[in-house]
């Protein structure tokens, strides 16, 4: 099967790593991602969430829970 390089940001990255299954790889996740909408181009749900400040502090408590350090050993909360 061919394959496609794509550029995200990071903050993409991380909030894609969050909703990812542990066993699904990223193009698995896209594909479920964009066979959700139905049909409906994506860019139509761009910005839809309005998130609220508490949301965002939540997301980036996770995103920092789950950073893997340079070298490629998940932390541990011990």
């Amino acid at each position: 099967m061919a394959s496609k390089t794509i550029t995200i940001t990071e903050e993409v990255y991380q909030l894609l790593k969050l909703i990812k299954k542990q066993d699904e790889s990223f193009s698995e996740l896209l594909r479920r991602l964009a066979m959700s909408v139905s049909g409906q181009k994506l860019e139509n749900f761009f910005g839809s969430w309005d998130l609220n400040d508490q949301e965002y502090e939540e997301i980036q408590e996770e995103i920092k829970r789950n950073q893997i350090p340079f070298n490629g050993k998940k932390r541990t909360n011990d």
